[in-house]
């Protein structure tokens, strides 16, 4: 197989997660900004040369082509979080960042909102596409708030990827035409669940979000895939969610 995870954070990563990773078939990854508790925009700064550089290349050791989001994550929003927003232009335009993300809220406070906005506004005007994170609580309501957001700010539904998707967002997250990113771990999707529910997860992407901060599987979309050919899915399915459609919204297919 030849998959692609649509969302870590290979800061977190350790090696061996990364070549069991590379082991499975995983011949792409997008790794999301997160600097928790970030105070300086420069922890952003070094935070995302670290993934396009240093991990970047990392990665290439073990024969995964790594691809990176850049944005301020709702856990970390520094006091001069302007700059950062300001600078996302550029950083967006290094040839492996392919995108926003980390972006999103947890609380909903103003502060949050207006993060999110001002990097809804970057993702209109440069066209990327979006890695939103969604809270463990009031996930409908906060779904609703996203896309009120976006229809104000005018971007493309389409350039929405919606992370953490589960059976209580999954059908607002398709009527609004925004992409389901289906993490793969016992907090969120098992395999089991996502065989059962095909004709409304089928058209997202799938991850592990890999990070240290939970008891992650790095090898998430390798089981899940494997899982759905035990079932006998169909193959076209299974590639799109495991590699077709993150290919295609985030411009890295072969």
């Amino acid at each position: 197989m030849k998959l692609i995870d649509s969302h870590i954070h290979v800061t977190m990563l350790p090696y061996d997660g990364l070549q069991a990773m590379a082991n499975g078939g995983i011949k792409k990854v997008i790794s999301c900004a997160v600097a928790v508790g970030a105070k300086h925009a420069e922890s952003y700064f070094d935070h995302f040369r670290q993934n396009y550089n240093f991990y970047r290349n990392w990665a290439d050791s073990v024969g995964i082509e790594l691809y990176t989001a850049v944005g301020v994550h709702p856990a970390g929003i520094p006091d001069d979080w302007t700059r950062v927003v300001d600078r996302l232009p550029e950083f967006l335009a290094e040839p492996s960042v392919v995108g926003l993300g980390e972006i999103g809220m947890n609380n909903d406070t103003q502060l949050e909102r207006d993060v999110l906005k001002a990097q809804l506004e970057v993702a209109k005007a440069t066209n990327k596409p979006c890695i939103i994170h969604t809270p463990n609580q009031n996930r409908q309501a906060f779904v609703n708030l996203y896309f009120e957001m976006a229809q104000q700010v005018g971007i493309s539904p389409q350039l929405l990827v919606i992370d953490h998707a589960m059976l209580d967002i999954i059908d607002q997250i398709n009527e609004f035409g925004a992409v389901p990113g289906i993490t793969i771990r016992q907090q969120h999707v098992m395999p089991e669940e996502l065989a059962e529910n095909l004709d409304r997860y089928s058209g997202g992407m799938l991850n592990c979000d890999y990070s240290n901060i939970f008891n992650n599987d790095p090898t998430g979309v390798i089981k899940a895939a494997r899982y759905l050919q035990e079932q006998n899915v169909d193959n076209q399915t299974i590639e799109n969610l495991t590699y077709n459609k993150a290919a295609e919204v985030f411009k890295i297919g072969d």
